[in-house]
């Protein structure tokens, strides 16, 4: 049998005497000065130790060693740029701006302040950027397809200017159109009736022979089930890249030749089927 959560607190809680006790036990001053990455803070030691299951309530809490600079700050070998945040948080509830919360937020993870955490992905940056990387992993590989089109950018011959990759995209490996009668227009046919054509007309024979743009392209994506056009994929690509520091753009060397794959091939008069990938060009300037 258990015992009442009010007693258990009562047995728990220390007195004030005790408390004191601990206090002038501890191997830390009340006021601490911090080093952390160079930056220097000041603060106390109730602060540091608010949340008891935090990396810094555990450091402080005498168990550890925790090192000291040279001029006797305990040293946090953390980046000092965004601690004061943390340290506002543990001070008084205060959020950080928006435009800092999600390096916060990693600084948060990183301490095990979950209270912290916790409010901050309810804000619109940490929400953002939580249903963007839900959405990129609905599109098979992507985070790895795109480390590759960055290896293959920057093995290009030097000393190049800018460098090209090629990369197919597709949602659907083929299109499907049947239409009614002769001179009605073809219609897009519905997954399930090009899966039963595809048997019914030993379709991928003919798609196995053709010269297909894919066979230019260094890398491919696809296909994905989510209802997107490759040319948004490819704007969603270009956009990580730029947030990643590279100075990218889309080519349109008509050399290349990039663009819808245009093999089609008509079974009868009431049925056919096209390609469905699409070739893009990715530029890499360098200076």
């Amino acid at each position: 049998m258990s015992l009442p959560k009010r007693l258990v607190e009562q047995l728990i809680k220390k007195s004030p005497k005790e408390e004191q006790n601990a206090d002038s036990a501890s191997p830390f001053p009340k006021v601490i000065d911090l080093n952390v990455g160079g930056v220097h803070f000041t603060t106390s030691l109730s602060t540091l130790r608010k949340y008891e299951d935090s990396m810094l309530a555990a450091m402080f809490s005498g168990r550890h060693n925790v090192v000291k600079d040279a001029s006797g700050c305990y040293f946090i070998d953390s980046d000092g740029t965004y601690f004061g945040h943390i340290l506002n948080f543990l001070r008084r509830g205060q959020l950080p701006p928006l435009d800092v919360c999600k390096q916060v937020y990693l600084e948060a993870q990183y301490f095990g302040i979950e209270p912290l955490a916790s409010k901050l992905r309810e804000t619109p940056p940490i929400i953002g950027e939580s249903r963007r990387q839900h959405f990129l992993g609905q599109f098979p590989n992507y985070f790895q397809i795109m480390e590759t089109l960055i290896r293959l950018a920057t093995e290009a011959e030097y000393p190049l200017k800018s460098s090209t990759v090629l990369i197919c995209l597709y949602r659907k490996e083929l299109i499907g159109y049947s239409r009614p009668h002769k001179q009605a227009r073809y219609l897009k046919m519905s997954s399930e009736d090009l899966e039963k054509g595809r048997k019914l007309f030993n379709v991928d024979i003919h798609v196995a022979t053709h010269d297909c743009k894919e066979g230019h392209a260094g890398l491919s994506l696809g296909p994905w089930d989510v209802e997107v056009e490759e040319k948004d994929v490819f704007k969603v690509m270009l956009q990580d890249l730029r947030k990643r520091g590279y100075s990218v753009r889309e080519s349109n060397e008509a050399r290349l030749e990039v663009g819808k794959c245009q093999w089609s091939h008509e079974f009868g008069q009431m049925a056919k089927v096209s390609c469905g990938k699409h070739l893009y060009g990715v530029v890499f300037e360098w200076w």
